[in-house]
């Protein structure tokens, strides 16, 4: 499996959004569906959207009222998510969470909600899942989609913008989470974590 020492660069990135090739994953219906059934901040709610892209995800969680910062270190790609459009409640910027330090808007305590769609696989999951749980309010969720691959065959050499996780890693996600929630999307997993557990209604 591809480790962090693996590193791809920006420049990379760069190259295969300029070339059409790194498409984000369109959110379906059904991927939709499963997330409004289990993530529950209210309208306004504060939204880091990790390894963004060009913004698929993040304009979906503007339409349903949240309050969405999207974060990419490809340039191209938040060119790219900017000429689709930002509002009040949408912007971009882009950032390194390997190279870079925190930027100043992810202050501890300061989020409702933390998506990573297809991007753990690239960046330090270990520190990064660390820090996600200091910027969460109490309460708040992380929701982590990414492919599964099978222990003995890995991600495709050809593809190497197609990462995933192991299934040993996708447990290991989950570890000290208070609530844990995960369900299948084809051959994507979809995990929702968070510190507190939700009173029954």
């Amino acid at each position: 499996m591809t480790s962090v020492l693996d590193r791809l660069s920006p420049a990379q990135w760069d190259t295969w959004y300029s070339e059409g090739r790194a498409i984000d994953r369109l959110v379906t219906d059904a991927e939709a569906d499963r997330f409004l059934q289990h993530v529950n901040p209210p309208a306004g709610a504060s939204v880091l959207d990790v390894g963004c892209g060009i913004g698929s995800l993040s304009r979906q969680l503007s339409r349903w009222g949240y309050d969405v910062l999207g974060l990419d270190f490809s340039p191209v790609a938040i060119r790219t998510a900017h000429r689709q459009g930002v509002n009040g409640r949408l912007d971009y910027g882009v950032h390194d969470f390997d190279a870079e330090s925190i930027p100043p808007r992810l202050q501890p305590g300061s989020l409702d909600l933390i998506v990573c769609r297809n991007i753990l696989p690239f960046i330090d999951h270990t520190r990064f899942m660390v820090d996600a749980r200091r910027w969460l309010r109490p309460g708040g969720q992380l929701y982590v989609l990414a492919r599964v691959w099978s222990e003995r065959g890995g991600e495709p050499d050809e593809r190497p913008w197609q990462r995933g996780f192991t299934e040993k890693q996708v447990q290991e996600l989950q570890n000290g989470w208070a609530e844990q929630e995960r369900c299948w999307l084809g051959r994507h997993t979809a995990l929702f974590l968070s510190d507190q557990r939700r009173r029954a209604l």
